[in-house]
């Protein structure tokens, strides 16, 4: 089956005029930036980008389904015409902790709403344009000082990435694409003592750049191949965790680069996988160990796999599903610390499915389920566990022209 068809392009939305959508943008950023911070499970990062692959597993590399293709493969903006996106998912988080035998649960949000959003327009025959708004974050309260601070023991990280894209058609079913990386961050702990004895020294953020390459080809009329790398986005220093993170307050978003397969067995069926690697361990304030001069999290570099499929049950329904996994992260010799951002689920199921309105318009659902993995630290995190599960719930509304 041929990859998506490019609709004719137009000058202005025959049925929305763009300064509209720009109004209808500029709306859900204001919301984006406001959003809580979301206890994802990739480390900060979801087990999937947009509602629809996040319905699948994640699985989307060579198989682009709307208007946030560009953070998973910026190729892909080719293949899904003229479109806008707006989705919103709800994470429900369940942290909990034990040290020396008693065991902590998260007493924070439980329920943390994260946004997204999509615009892409056709230049021409070849050409598109667009933008991708996406997140990461992690989110942990406890009302009791698990380190012996005065306090309420936490940590948020929120980072909001913003994706303007160019994608090109080098043959029917053939595109390369290339996007521009912009992302901003805000980081705050509570609790926990810096070199100097500071422990709460209130939030702060900042900014960065990086890049995105993708490719996707349609190599028979049956499979689609996609590649895509993530550079890592070199944020700026947060000065007022100096003393805390290393390297005087780096925290950089990690570079990333997978493959990924699309297989339509037979009309109306689309099987997607994805394998992918996210390099935490270069990334100081992350990798370094426990027992470093500058303490980090230990967290280890990640291969994640992920499968899905989707079922065009009629001409206005599709239905999804799909499982990921993703090797495990936390260290047991370096989890102390972890209990601020529980990272440890490894294995995911998901399902979703699409319901179209009218031919411009569709509404698409997920659910996802990220298993607990519970971590019993080693060496000098002995007596330490963490563990975490969550519940994803999302939709999305579309608008095509």
């Amino acid at each position: 089956m041929p990859a998506t068809p490019t609709r004719t392009p137009s000058v202005v939305p025959r049925s929305i005029p763009l300064s509209h959508a720009c109004v209808r943008a500029g709306v859900a950023l204001a919301t984006l930036a406001a959003f809580s911070s979301a206890n994802a499970t990739n480390g900060p990062m979801p087990h999937g980008y947009g509602i629809k692959a996040m319905g699948m597993g994640g699985a989307s590399i060579a198989l682009p389904q709307d208007a946030i293709a560009a953070a998973n493969n910026p190729a892909g903006m080719a293949m899904v015409g003229e479109r806008f996106d707006m989705g919103l998912s709800v994470v429900i988080v369940d942290p909990k902790s034990s040290f020396g035998g008693t065991e902590y649960k998260g007493d924070g949000v439980k329920a943390i709403p994260v946004p997204d959003l999509g615009y892409n327009r056709v230049i021409d025959e070849r050409q598109s344009i667009g933008v991708s708004v996406y997140g990461n974050g992690v989110s942990t309260v406890y009302d009791t000082p698990l380190l012996g601070g005065s306090g309420k023991d936490s940590a948020k990280l929120t980072q909001i990435i913003a994706s303007p894209t160019y994608a090109f058609k080098l043959a029917p079913g053939h595109a390369i694409g290339v996007s521009v990386d912009l992302a901003y961050q805000r980081f705050k702990i509570d609790g926990v003592p810096d070199a100097t004895g500071v422990e709460s020294p209130g939030a702060d953020s900042s900014t960065g750049i990086g890049f995105k390459l993708g490719w996707m080809g349609q190599v028979s009329e049956q499979f689609t191949l996609g590649a895509m790398y993530s550079a890592r986005v070199r944020m700026g220093k947060l000065g007022a965790y100096r003393n805390l993170l290393a390297n005087r307050g780096e925290f950089d978003i990690p570079e990333r680069y997978g493959i990924g397969l699309a297989w339509r067995p037979t009309a109306g069926i689309v099987v997607a996988a994805d394998l992918m690697r996210v390099n935490w361990g270069d990334i100081d304030s992350f990798a370094n160990a426990l027992t470093a001069p500058e303490p980090g999290f230990g967290w280890r570099s990640q291969t994640v796999s992920r499968i899905g499929a989707s079922w065009q049950a009629s001409p206005a329904l599709t239905l999804r599903t799909g499982v990921s996994h993703g090797q495990q992260i936390v260290s047991r010799e370096n989890a102390t610390l972890d209990y601020l951002a529980p990272v440890t689920p490894q294995d995911h199921f998901t399902l979703g499915a699409t319901y179209a309105l009218s031919r411009e318009t569709e509404l698409s659902f997920m659910y996802a389920r990220a298993f607990g993995a519970e971590v019993r630290g080693t060496g000098p995190s002995t007596g330490v566990s963490v563990d975490m599960s969550q519940h994803w719930l999302g939709g999305s509304l579309a608008y095509k022209w």
